[in-house]
């Protein structure tokens, strides 16, 4: 039976005075996380059972007072995580956000506008339309390609592979061949896993001893494959590698992709960012060639988990992929010149992600960001420069973009035992809490790596890592 006095009235809700008290309590939380990060250990983790204690547990019948959910949060949850935005998290790629990105995605989640089509975001649809115009003058790209923005790379990569597969008749997909460098990230083998690809559909090129996909190489493979009766059909290059920062030759890709009929797609997932000054644009001359480009704002442009971006040369094959229109959505057709987003990639249910991105570059301006991409390149040089010059360490590949990798070195080790070294080293420098360096594997040896993107990194930290690396170098090495 239905009860019409209560169904009169809204659901319980706390009241305005009751949020407006959390919302002042999450901002001061928030400012003074941003404001003490240099000084805050880089991060806990702890065992499953630990926090199985802390956290699991039956859902509370009632709602709890704010201020206790809040202390929980501090004691139990934030306590428990990695501060990927501190100037020593050097590792990975970090995330390190400028505040105003913070407030961008505050004023996201506040309004909750549904950016999936252009009848119930006019206004949201412009704005993200309007920094793809931005992303396209920067990297050099056509003024008719399209693009969107997604959850990150992971997300752009996989919908550049499903637009380029478009072209390829259902007979033929079973042979044909996607080519990738060595030094490719995982999210594309993941990708091309999720769309189908047999493992030996995808075709790992050796890289040249500067670790980058070269067009004789790729030439070379192409060949073969043709020769047995296969399908050449993609390539994936590398416009600033996770391992090292390596930008592949681009333009010589472009030209053998081209010759070929091949896609050409570029993860410039890290690196794009360095098309802001002119060493980035020299070295990833030809990125304006791609048949797409997939870049992380969230990355090297100081925005806040999570935003991606895909770029589409021929932007028509978007909506060639991805548009759909069942009856319950046949409201939401969009009319000449309006984008629906939801037709252009995966998600229907999109948020307005751009947000944050066009008021960073509002209140900061674009200058901030082409400084921020120079410092973060000087930075590295510097701290290549200390490294090489304190005596105890090898540079294993020089800085390329923002990333130097190296490892602490000692006369009469064999390589096993530096390597266990240079592990031990890694190893205590995450205990110590003061900074944290990820390593990888470059030419099968073990190597310490330095990734700058955050706008708050000094040379004083740079020197305070060297210097305790050579400090832990020596104990660990008597």
């Amino acid at each position: 039976m239905i009860n019409e006095s209560t169904l009169g009235i809204a659901h319980s809700h706390p009241s305005l005075e009751e949020l407006e008290r959390a919302a002042q309590q999450v901002l001061r939380w928030s400012l003074d996380h941003f404001a003490t990060l240099p000084d805050q250990p880089i991060g806990l983790s702890a065992p499953p059972a630990e926090l199985r204690q802390r956290l699991d547990e039956p859902p509370p019948t009632e709602g709890q007072p704010f201020d206790d959910v809040l202390a929980r949060f501090q004691k139990s949850i934030a306590s428990y995580a990695f501060r990927t935005n501190h100037p020593r998290f050097l590792a990975l790629v970090p995330g390190a956000p400028a505040f105003p990105s913070v407030l961008g995605d505050w004023l996201c989640a506040s309004a909750n506008f549904f950016c999936g089509v252009w009848l119930e975001a006019a206004g949201p649809t412009q704005v993200e339309l309007t920094v793809l115009d931005w992303f396209k003058t920067w990297l050099g790209y056509p003024k008719q390609s399209r693009g969107l923005l997604t959850s990150g790379g992971s997300e752009a990569n996989l919908t550049a592979l499903i637009v380029a597969r478009e072209r390829i008749p259902f007979a033929d997909r079973s042979r044909s061949v996607l080519y990738v460098s060595e030094q490719r990230h995982w999210s594309i083998d993941r990708a091309a896993k999720i769309i189908g690809l047999h493992p030996d559909q995808i075709h790992p090129v050796a890289a040249g001893p500067d670790l980058k996909l070269h067009a004789n190489a790729l030439m070379d493979a192409i060949r073969l494959d043709r020769q047995a009766g296969r399908l050449p059909w993609a390539v994936v290059a590398n416009a600033g590698a996770t391992n090292t920062g390596t930008v592949d030759p681009l333009a010589d890709l472009a030209n053998v992709c081209h010759r070929e009929n091949l896609w050409l797609h570029v993860d410039a997932a890290y690196g794009w960012a360095a098309v802001l000054i002119e060493e980035g644009r020299q070295a990833m001359a030809g990125i304006g060639a791609a048949d797409s480009i997939t870049l992380d704002p969230h990355k090297w442009f100081a925005q806040t988990f999570d935003v991606g971006c895909l770029l589409v040369r021929d932007g028509a094959r978007l909506e060639e992929a991805f548009a759909l229109r069942p009856e319950y959505l046949q409201d939401v057709t969009p009319s000449d010149g309006e984008i629906n987003f939801a037709d252009h990639g995966i998600a229907l249910t999109r948020r307005f992600r751009a947000l944050k991105i066009w008021l960073s570059v509002q209140m900061l301006g674009a200058n901030w960001f082409r400084d921020l991409t120079d410092r973060c390149c000087r930075l590295t040089e510097y701290a290549q420069h200390l490294l090489e010059t304190a005596g105890c360490f090898e540079i294993l590949h020089p800085r390329q973009l923002s990333i130097v990798c190296f490892r602490y070195r000692r006369d009469g080790l064999d390589e096993p035992t530096l390597d266990r070294l240079n592990e031990t080293i890694a190893r205590e420098l995450l205990a110590s809490q003061r900074a944290f360096l990820s390593s990888t594997r470059l030419h099968g040896r073990f190597a310490l790596r330095m990734c700058f993107i955050n706008w708050r990194t000094t040379t004083a930290d740079v020197v305070e890592i060297v210097e305790r690396l050579a400090q832990l170098g020596d104990r660990a090495g008597r």
